[in-house]
């Protein structure tokens, strides 16, 4: 579905990923884990249309799809929830998730994924009318990906949806990722709790210095002590649910 051939980006002039290639199939979680500045923001914000690539390609579907702005590359499936989540804090939850079926001109279009949303997320459904502002920080989370949601993505691009989350909030959100990749959408994911991240994952890469160091099945990668202390930390959850690699599926 995805293949990101050699990508090379820079950020204030300098590269932040150099030569970066990864693959990301139909109904699967790739997660891109690393530290602090190795590049994974970058690799999401090129993906999506918010950085011009210096170099390399982005193919979706079997077209190239770098060099396009950001809204044709959203009408062509891929949905990105960035790190601040980007909300509008003053309006209201139903406004946030409408505006993001900006894309289709349809009344009907634009209602349908709402129950989908819902669905997924009951609490947001309870604070229709509330401003997004006041939500807790898992509230917002989920909103964000919920409006992200609502474009009817094929590859929906999370970067660190647990960032200021407590425990119980990091394994719901994993947890609502694993369902969407088992309802069919493709996920790419940026976490620093890589562990968390790679108990739900399918495929794993590891950046480091802006390239791509390590790669492989999530029960590979987490089964390797060295890519654990280097790469990994010590975060986890314990009660998301298994990758489908662990589990055997």
């Amino acid at each position: 579905m995805l293949e990101v051939r050699g990508l090379s980006t820079a950020y204030q002039g300098l590269l932040a990923i150099q030569g970066v290639s990864i693959e990301v199939d139909t109904g699967e979680i790739v997660v891109v884990a690393g530290a602090n500045g190795a590049g994974k923001s970058t690799l999401l914000k090129s993906i999506s249309g918010m950085e011009r690539p210096r170099s390399g390609e982005v193919v979706f579907d079997g077209a190239r799809i770098d060099g396009l702005p950001g809204h044709a590359i959203t009408a062509r499936g891929i949905a990105y929830v960035p790190e601040n989540k980007r909300l509008f804090p003053r309006l209201s939850v139903s406004d946030n998730l409408r505006l993001g079926s900006y894309l289709h001109r349809k009344e009907a279009d634009r209602e349908a994924p709402l129950e989908r949303v819902f669905t997924l997320f009951p609490r947001l459904k309870e604070r229709l009318p509330q401003r997004a502002g006041t939500l807790s920080g898992g509230e917002q989370q989920m909103l964000a990906i919920g409006r992200a949601l609502m474009t009817r993505p094929r590859l929906l691009m999370l970067d660190e949806p647990s960032l200021g989350l407590a425990p119980l909030i990091v394994a719901e959100v994993m947890r609502t990722v694993a369902r969407l990749r088992d309802e069919g959408v493709a996920i790419l994911l940026v976490e620093q709790n890589a562990r968390a991240a790679l108990q739900i994952a399918d495929h794993g890469y590891v950046l480091d210095g802006g390239s791509v160091v390590l790669q492989g099945d999530s029960r590979t990668l987490q089964g390797d002590a060295r890519v654990v202390e280097t790469y990994l930390g010590t975060l986890a959850v314990d009660d998301a649910p298994p990758s489908r690699a662990a589990s055997g599926r």
